[in-house]
């Protein structure tokens, strides 16, 4: 695994501590949670117990019925502006439908009645013919009914009624599906209520509304006006809870909202809340959910109903302030935690990237200590740095310097020996001369053969010098290889008759140096003349592709070891003792290897079967 993704999985491991802390306040957050619940459910239980009994003491006390809504100013032109937050009671009998709105303001209760009765039946001599409205009230002197004709747009019609009745105003609207009527009665003493409507159509009269049997009005008590009730939920509803009693259609009969108002817990509250909620997997919007968020200031709480008849219970009862504190200042802590840890995870990362491209470049640099001309590069990356990487950079600087002085040392070996025993050679040499006239010819011929072996020896080792240093001095060039073969041929044909060639038509060019690539073909050539018989021959080919230019020389008549050794070698040689009179040092298919380098080419050599020989292929990079 790569230093960078060890140090990253050490980061990732120290995740492990806000994890753990992570789980440890969820589960301390959940049984803080259960127990406000299950106290907030209790004290429901508590209140709801508690109006039962407010209720059986006093029997007037109602809960089911009408409930009206408070608008503070009514204007009667038959819309429906100020009633649209109001929930309307829906009656319908087929396709006929009655809906009406109850309010109270300052003057008395008021009516928004809706029909889509669009038949707009009415005739003049019998009344009982025309659709029309039939509202009746009750209050502490009595029982008033009154029923409304339908009529034109306008003012609401008035009939000679009774002085005890209430008195009235309303608008009457017609629409192309029906008709609306809003109406007061100037009373604030009535309690109860009946609505109906009777539409006349082809297939009879229909009656739609609060009835008791098909056409038998029934009232129904108007709740939510008595006072002492009122009190009564204020004083059993506990501080920071809301009591609710509401019915199916969620109308407010009774509250008391005791809930704290602008509480400031954090300024971070607009994010922390998210925060909390995520983290504790608390989804408000889930309809098993039991929480519940105030946006303005984050406060949170718990709400609890219970459904009894066709009236609903609800209490929402809000954390205290303090405990509420207490869990932000444990979820600042753990985001803290969090928040500390993924910045060690991007120091550790930084670090192990910044760690990875040193030892990178360290490792890029050793590769190429060696260059194509065969310099040696001693400077090593970080080698100031006062690390151990820079004191690993500034040990392998040392050993290179080391390296290259030793190197240089073996370079100038061979020219220094060429060159010291030359002389000792030659007086060698010149002493036999002069002992061949008086001594046996044969001693001094096995003294002159040595001496001319000693030459050939230090000649080897001297041009070993002189390629190495060629090497480094010659600059790089572009030729047609197809052209500097043919002359080679040339030049051979004279001494190698039996030389052939396979060459593509150029020109083909590669870099290089067309010296130094005639060196190779003379050496590789020598090579292959010393091992073909008398009928064998050689083979020069050049063949090009679209990115490589391939020359390959072939001789007959001879085959590679089996064995494992590399002939490219220096000092390598797998001619048998027997083969020649010639002397062989083992360093030609060496020069060969060198200057095949330096044309950043590649050299292989291989046996082949038919025709039995041997074919050395050097591959070049073929320039456009």
């Amino acid at each position: 695994m790569r230093l960078k993704y060890q140090l990253l999985l050490l980061g990732l491991l120290s995740l492990l501590f806000p994890i753990t802390g992570w789980f440890a306040l969820k589960s301390v957050d959940k049984e803080f949670r259960l127990n406000i619940e299950q106290a907030s459910k209790s004290n429901l239980d508590s209140l709801q117990a508690s109006v039962k009994e407010i209720l059986q003491s006093n029997t007037k006390t109602k809960l089911d019925g009408f409930v009206p809504i408070k608008i503070d100013e009514i204007q009667f032109d038959g819309s429906n502006n100020e009633w649209g937050e109001g929930t309307a009671y829906d009656y319908s009998l087929g396709s006929e439908k009655l809906s009406f709105h109850i309010a109270f303001d300052s003057q008395g209760l008021s009516l928004f009645v809706i029909s889509n009765d669009n038949s707009n039946n009415s005739d003049s001599f019998d009344l009982n013919e025309n659709d029309q409205i039939i509202i009746a009230l009750a209050d502490d002197r009595g029982l008033y009914k009154y029923n409304f004709q339908r009529q034109a747009e306008g003012v609401l019609l008035k009939k000679n009624e009774a002085d005890i009745k209430p008195e009235y105003n309303g608008y009457w609207h017609e629409k192309s599906n029906g008709y609306t009527l809003e109406i007061r009665f100037d009373s604030m003493d009535i309690h109860h209520l009946g609505v109906a409507s009777i539409n006349q159509g082809l297939d009879g009269k229909n009656t739609i509304g609060t009835l008791d049997t098909v056409d038998k009005l029934k009232l129904f008590p108007i709740v939510s006006m008595n006072q002492n009730f009122q009190s009564a939920i204020n004083n059993i509803t506990p501080d920071n809870n809301h009591f609710i009693i509401k019915d199916l259609k969620n109308r407010i009969i009774y509250q008391s909202n005791k809930l704290p108002n602008n509480q400031i817990v954090s300024n971070w509250q607009w994010i922390i809340t998210p925060i909390y909620q995520w983290l504790f997997d608390i989804d408000e919007n889930n309809a098993n959910s039991r929480w519940f968020y105030r946006q303005d200031d984050g406060m949170a709480g718990t709400q609890h109903s219970v459904q009894l008849g066709k009236t609903v219970y609800e209490l929402k009862s809000m954390m205290p302030q303090g405990q509420q504190s207490m869990i932000q200042t444990l979820l600042k802590t753990g985001v803290l935690m969090i928040v500390v840890v993924v910045l060690l995870m991007l120091a550790y990362l930084s670090y192990s990237l910044v760690l990875a491209w040193r030892i990178k470049n360290l490792n890029h640099a050793m590769q190429s200590v060696l260059d194509n001309s065969g310099h040696l590069n001693t400077q090593m990356p970080s080698h100031n740095s006062s690390d151990e990487i820079g004191q690993l950079s500034r040990g392998i600087e040392s050993m290179l310097v080391e390296m290259r002085e030793y190197t240089q040392y073996l370079k100038d070996l061979g020219s220094r020996l060429s060159h010291e025993m030359k002389t000792p050679l030659a007086v060698v040499q010149s002493s036999l001369d002069n002992l061949e006239l008086d001594q046996n010819p044969e001693f001094l011929f096995r003294a002159q053969t040595g001496t001319k072996r000693l030459r050939f020896i230090l000649n080897q080792l001297s041009e070993l010098s002189q390629l190495k240093y060629t090497l480094e001095q010659t600059p790089k060039q572009k030729f047609d290889v197809v052209e500097l073969i043919h002359e080679l041929v040339k030049s051979y044909q004279s001494f190698i008759p039996n030389i052939r060639t396979t060459i593509d038509p150029g020109p083909i060019y590669i870099d290089g140096s067309p010296e130094l690539l005639a060196q190779l073909v003379d050496k590789l050539l020598d090579n292959a003349r010393d091992f073909i018989s008398t009928n064998g021959y050689i083979i020069i080919s050049v063949v090009s592709n679209k990115d490589n230019v391939r020359l390959s020389i072939f001789n007959t008549d001879s085959q590679l070891p089996k064995n494992e050794l590399n002939i490219f070698d220096s000092l390598v040689s797998i001619r048998s003792k027997g083969s020649g009179e010639s002397m062989h040092l083992g360093l030609g298919l060496y020069l060969v290897q060198l200057i095949v380098r330096y044309h950043n080419a590649n050299i292989k050599a291989e046996n082949s079967e038919k025709p039995k020989g041997v074919v050395f292929t050097i591959e070049f990079v073929q320039l456009v």
